[in-house]
Order: C-alpha cells, then structure tokens, then sequence
C-alpha cells in the first residue's frame, strides 16, 4: 500500500498535452489540437497572439492567421488534453516544473520521515513505528478536496513524512524475525511487497485514469491497517536486547501456538534470561550505544558512508526509470506495467545470487550491469522500441538486484543496538536520491542522454566504494557496535 502511494505521483501529477486558450477564437468543443488559425512560430503553450480588433470585425469575426497583432501575451487559461492529472484541475499549464515538483517534494517527505523513523524504532519498538507508518498514509486521501498547488505539495508531504518510515522499520523487523538463515528470504519478500504495490497501481491507473478517482482507491484502505494493533508482534530480537524478556517470551509463545511447535508455554516461561539470550545469540546490551559510540567507530563509519551511497544510487536509478519509462516510446501505461513487472525476475536473481555467490560481489555486478544497458539504450533509435524498451528493462533487472539487495547487506552490516536508526541513514540517502529522480526529465531536454548517463555514473561509483566493506554471507547478525568492531580487529590482526 506504501509503495502504491509512493509512486502515485507518476500519473497522478503527469504533465498533459495542452494549449492557449483565446477565448473569441474558440469553437463549442475546443481541441487541444493547434488550430489552422494560430499563428506560425508561436508557442502554443505558453503564449497567445493578441487579437487585432478592428481585423476581427472586418472579417466578421472570424479568426484567421491575418486578424492578430505582433505582439504576444503570456497565456493564463489552457486548454488540456483531458482531466486525468492535477495538471489540468489545478491548471498548472505551461507551469512544467511544478507537476516535476511533486515527486520531489514526496521524495524530500521521505527523508525527514528516515530520519526519525529508524531511530524512534530503535527507542519504542518497530511494531507501534509500522502502525503509525501505516495508518498515517492515509492522509492523502485529503488531496482530493484540494483546490490550490501549494496546499495539495503541503499535504504530499504530510502524507509522505507519516508514511514513508516504514520502508525501514518493516523490513527491519523482517529481517529480525526471520533469523540468520532466512534474511534474504526476508529481503526479497519485502521487495515483492513493494513491486506487488507497483505492478497493482500500474493496473488500478490504466483503468481510473482520473485522478481523483484513482487516490480514492488508493489511499481510503490504508485506515484498515489500525487492525495491525491486534495481529502484529513486536520483534523478539529487540525485546530481549532491550531487557525485556517477559513481553519476549509472550512474542515466542504466540510464535509457537501460531506454527503449532512442539513447545509448550510452560516451556518458555521457565527457560532463564541468559539462556534464551544464548539460544537466539542476543548480546547482553549493557549500556545504551549512543551518536558518539557511531562517530567513534572507524568501521561503522565505513559502512555507513558506503551503504549511502548505495541507497543513494539504486533509488536514485530506481525512481529514474520508472518516471522515465513512461517516457519511452510505445504506451505509457504498458511502459510501466512492464518496468514494474521486471522487478520479479531481478528479485530471483538476488536472491539466487545473494545465496551462491555473496552480498557484495552480487551488487557490484548489479550496478555495472544496470550501467551498461542503461547507456546502450540511449544509443537506440525511438522507432526501434522493441529493442530499446527490452535494453532498459534489462537495465532495470540489474539495478533491482541491487534494489533489494542493499537492504538485506546494509541490515546484516549494521548492530541489532542501532539497525533501525543506521538503515533509516541509508533510507534517507535512498530518499534523497528518489527525490532527484522526477527531475532528471528536465535534463533530457539539454541532452537526450544525459539521465542515462547519470545513472550509469552513479551506479559505477557504488559498485567501486562496495570494495570497502566486508563479505557478510556467513557472518551472524551482531547485536552491538563493540561486537562489530572487535570481530574487525581480529580479522586485521589475523591478516
């Protein structure tokens, strides 16, 4: 659900095709077709001819190429296309940048939203965080009483803020709940959920077209998710590294009554603290890590300006190609649809990836792979769209891998004491990078392949900056930054 309001923005607040409207010229239908009387080299969009009134009434009112004055004006009402997009209710013509603008403001939602949300996980717990995340999208379902531009990006980003935490904390407590072996199981079903989304949004948005329709839709469902009060469970992990191990053992007994384990109540209630912390490898945390314990630790600080980076450079990509699959030639709607659904064979193939060969050495070739077909595309003909279509979702297949599998890496980097808060760094770098993504469109007008050659460059640095973080296929998860840094100087010492 997330995911369908993070990309709503890509139809929702498309720019349409549009014209001028000169009003004594106008027939009882107006097209948005450029008329046989608009005047030559004159900008249909943004400008109108003045009309010369002593010509119009010689020629009985009738408007010609010969009834305007040199001169021109700046246009003030459009006519548009249709009334899909928020372009045409909010007349936003000729105005492009402030459609482009709405993603950004979403995106830049995101990053005050991983900012806060990572580390109030790590201090409340990740279920209330995904509860409030959840039911506070539903917000935006308010955009649809809107009436003026600046009101409906207030409450774009509102609505992002509220919602947008929970590409954090969820796959967070996925991964904590799913244990060592199945943690890219965890990140790759997390990934589904948001293609799922995007792939669903794709088809409500081919069908509703309309925009206020289409946010109705979407956004209304999200206030079911209070539901999650009653079927979620807080991460066991996180409980036992916070000391509170009686709320742990009723977390494992709702696990084992659920999954019908041969374990009884009785059985966990007896079983002492330092045991179930043993059986789980849970660190006894015995004082709280704080900001100074992060900047004094040389190799989180490592990883952190590296993974960065990489969630910089994937959603960057990411979020570029979507927006600019509806772009490509061919149709706008099929684009997307088939961009979404490449997500699912480039999923498989980080998780078959991830499990044979390892985290870092499948995201450095992700990257490179994304690289390469994103600038051959560029190089293709538009009127060979098979080809160039199939050389950008090959492209997309590569940066998917690296999509979902930075999540999976950067959780296995980083210690159960500041996960959330330090994958909320990396989601807010993810966040600066979609946030730039919508814009990347105005740059095609310099340079066709400009954008192309931006994410490829991006793409490249990351998978040159993964050279200075570790293997972690076979590491456990540690609990604490002394556990992670203590593990590092016996491999230094050792080599």
């Amino acid at each position: 659900m997330v995911s369908m309001i993070h990309v709503n923005y890509i139809f929702v607040a498309e720019n349409i095709n549009h014209r001028c409207l000169v009003p004594e010229c106008e027939g009882l239908n107006p097209g948005v077709e450029v008329p046989i009387w608009w005047p030559k080299d004159v900008d249909p969009k943004c400008f109108k001819p003045v009309l010369n009134v002593r010509a119009f009434e010689e020629a009985n009112k009738t408007c010609t190429n010969m009834v305007f004055e040199e001169t021109l004006e700046n246009c003030h009402e459009w006519i548009y296309e249709n009334n899909d997009s928020i372009v045409a209710a909010l007349n936003l013509g000729c105005q492009s940048w402030k459609p482009t603008l709405v993603g950004s403001i979403h995106n830049a939602g995101m990053i005050v939203s991983m900012m806060i949300t990572g580390w109030i996980s790590d201090k409340i717990g990740r279920k209330p965080t995904i509860i409030v995340c959840s039911i506070g999208g539903s917000v935006g379902v308010f955009k649809v009483l809107v009436q003026n531009y600046y009101a409906y990006l207030a409450l774009e980003f509102l609505e992002s803020i509220l919602a947008s935490g929970l590409y954090t904390v969820a796959v967070v407590l996925l991964i904590e709940v799913g244990g060592e072996t199945k943690r890219v199981s965890a990140g790759v079903i997390f990934s589904y959920a948001v293609y799922v989304g995007e792939v669903l949004f794709a088809f409500i948005a081919m069908g509703l077209k309309y925009w206020k329709t289409l946010i109705l839709v979407v956004y209304t469902p999200m206030i079911l998710f209070l539901a999650y009060g009653f079927l979620l469970r807080e991460s066991t992990r996180w409980q036992m590294l916070r000391g509170r191990m009686d709320e742990a053992k009723e977390t494992l007994k709702a696990i084992a009554r659920a999954n019908k384990l041969d374990v009884t109540s009785k059985e966990i209630t007896d079983i002492s603290d330092g045991e179930l912390r043993m059986r789980f490898n849970v660190a006894v945390q015995k004082e709280k890590e704080k900001m100074k314990d992060i900047l004094n630790s040389k190799e989180i600080m490592i990883r952190v300006c590296v993974t960065s980076v990489c969630f910089f450079s994937s959603s960057f990509i990411y979020y570029g190609m979507a927006v600019h699959s509806v772009l490509l030639p061919g149709n706008k709607y099929t684009n997307f649809v088939l961009t979404s659904i490449t997500s699912f064979p480039g999923d498989l193939l980080a998780y078959y990836t991830f499990n044979k060969f390892g985290r870092r050495i499948s995201l450095q070739c992700g990257y490179i792979v994304s690289a390469i077909f994103l600038m051959a595309q560029t190089f293709i003909p538009n009127d060979k769209v098979w080809l160039k279509v199939l050389l950008f979702l090959t492209g997309k297949i590569g940066v998917v891998v690296c999509f979902t599998g930075i999540y999976t890496y950067s959780l296995e980097l980083f210690p159960t004491s500041v996960r959330g808060s330090l994958v909320g760094w990396g989601n807010t770098a993810a966040r600066v990078g979609s946030m730039l993504a919508p814009l990347t469109p105005l740059l095609s007008m310099e340079l066709a392949s400009l954008p192309s050659i931006l994410f490829a460059s991006t793409a490249i640095v990351a998978a040159l900056l993964l050279t200075f973080t570790p293997e972690t296929k076979n590491l456990p998860l540690f609990d604490t930054i002394a556990q992670i840094d203590n593990h590092q100087e016996k491999i230094t010492t050792h080599l």
